[in-house]
């Protein structure tokens, strides 16, 4: 079997692209942490990139990441054997992170929820970090500088370097896989680029003691808390992954040059307090931003159910209404027309004596399908009740344009329909009503839909009537 048959001529270059992104940031970050005298680095952000990389493109990305870090375990001196085995740890770290996460389905890419977080930590930290630390660990085993009485060390050095870069780069990569375009609405936008101006601002000030004279005697490090909490309550998870690496880079920067909140983290503690305050700061902001959008989610199902029929998904009467009212003061002032479609189905309740209202509901269920079919995008299905439906057709330009369309449901009704096995024959009674001709209000336009309705049962149900004055008189709602 050819292991690469899935990779066309693009792939190949994404997979090169994606190793040398890894080996910039595996150099970049050795060669700082070495300069600034700490031997192993407290985080690793190419882990984090590389888990990130799989859960985002999929497995077939392993090649890049083997490549990316063997050949960057080669430029920092690692011998040929320290290398494959450091490499292999880490793709079977972040292969079994990366199955673990997305075997039983129910972690979401876009991390959307508190669970999918914790996951993501909790799961990659016992896998992915774990493998890739103890293995790393071996390797280092060969270092002279590297005994056994300080294998332990290092192993939980690794550790909490590799779960820090998970925590750090991985919710990034996999919340800008989906571009926040609602910045750059109005509503947004200048907040967005006040929320960036401010928490750039705090995070200099914090960690690189810019304006020290006025804020010298302030306690500053909880700050950039409250810029998570901004972001997460107002923005979503991108601005929150942003920040969080923002943050990141400016405290290393102020604890290398030896200012700001940092200042003397790498002598006293080789930077043990910033992984925490990272630590802390990621979870805070990423569970806030879970924690909220699982709040939006629940406020938003509620305003679907408020305004939709449970079984069917249709739009229910009140948000007929509402549309309704919207839809005539647009054809109000621009001089234009619309249409209501009331109809019923025609002796529904033999189905639901005969089949069971089971059968019934499934029924209603593939009638909604077929409305949907008959009409534009534009327009509104709606089911009121029991087995009455309600169409609403703005922008008609005359009645022969509703009529087609009351003819086009008429017709796919009229086909049978096979529900479990069993053949079902319905029809229905349909009533037309237009603005501004049969009413200029929403409530006159329903009832006298309603009324064009029974009109069409009166004349032996199965047909389509108009609203007029003339016949309304007529009317036997018995039927």
């Amino acid at each position: 079997m050819n292991l690469f048959a899935a990779y066309r001529l693009r792939d190949i270059f994404l997979l090169l692209g994606t190793a040398v992104i890894y080996l910039i940031i595996a150099q970049a970050t050795h060669h700082y942490f070495s300069a600034i005298g700490i031997a192993q680095p407290v985080v690793r952000p190419q882990t984090g990139f590389a888990l990130g990389v799989l859960l985002v493109a999929g497995k077939k990305y392993w090649p890049a990441v083997f490549m990316g870090s063997f050949i960057s375990k080669l430029m920092l001196g690692f011998s040929l054997f320290s290398s494959l085995l450091v490499t292999f740890g880490l793709l079977a770290g972040i292969v079994s992170g990366t199955w673990v996460l997305t075997s039983d389905k129910k972690f979401d890419l876009s991390i959307t929820s508190l669970n999918d977080f914790f996951r993501l930590i909790f799961f990659a930290g016992l896998t992915s970090a774990c493998v890739n630390s103890l293995t790393g660990a071996f390797a280092l085993l060969d270092d002279p500088a590297v005994n056994h009485q300080i294998f332990g060390n290092v192993t939980l050095t690794w550790w909490m370097a590799d779960t820090l870069g998970i925590i750090l780069i991985t919710p990034l990569l996999l919340t800008w896989s989906q571009f926040p375009l609602h910045w750059f609405q109005k509503r947004y936008f200048f907040e967005m680029l006040l929320f960036f101006i401010l928490s750039f601002l705090a995070g200099q000030i914090i960690f690189l003691n810019w304006y020290h004279d006025l804020f010298g005697l302030i306690a500053r490090g909880y700050w950039m808390f409250l810029f998570v909490v901004w972001g997460a309550a107002r923005l979503g998870f991108q601005s929150v992954t942003l920040v969080i690496c923002m943050t990141t880079i400016q405290a290393l920067i102020g604890a290398a040059a030896g200012k700001g909140f940092f200042a003397t983290d790498i002598e006293q503690t080789q930077l043990s307090n910033f992984w925490f305050y990272m630590l802390a700061l990621s979870v805070v902001g990423m569970g806030l931003a879970s924690t909220v959008n699982a709040f939006k989610k629940v406020e938003a199902d509620i305003r679907v159910q408020a305004h939709h029929d449970a079984l069917t998904g249709l739009a229910n009467r009140l948000l007929l209404i509402d549309r309704l009212e919207q839809e005539i003061a647009i054809a109000k002032r621009n001089n234009q027309h619309l249409a209501i479609i009331f109809h019923d189905l025609d002796k529904f309740k033999p189905v639901n004596d005969s089949y069971g209202h089971q059968m019934g509901d499934l029924l209603l269920k593939e009638v909604a399908k077929r409305l949907k079919d008959c009409v534009r995008e534009v327009d509104t299905v709606t089911r009121i009740g029991g087995d009455e439906f309600v169409i609403l057709l703005p922008m008609i330009e005359d009645s022969q344009d509703v009529i087609a369309v009351a003819e086009r449901i008429h017709a796919s009704l009229l086909l049978p329909f096979e529900i479990k096995g069993e053949i079902i024959n319905i029809s229905t009674s349909i009533g037309i009503a237009m603005y501004p001709e049969h009413g200029q209000d929403d409530t006159t336009l329903l009832v006298n839909a309603d009324n064009a309705m029974y009109f069409a049962k009166n004349s032996g149900r199965n047909n389509i009537q108009m609203y007029s004055p003339t016949t309304m008189a007529k009317i036997d709602r018995r039927n």
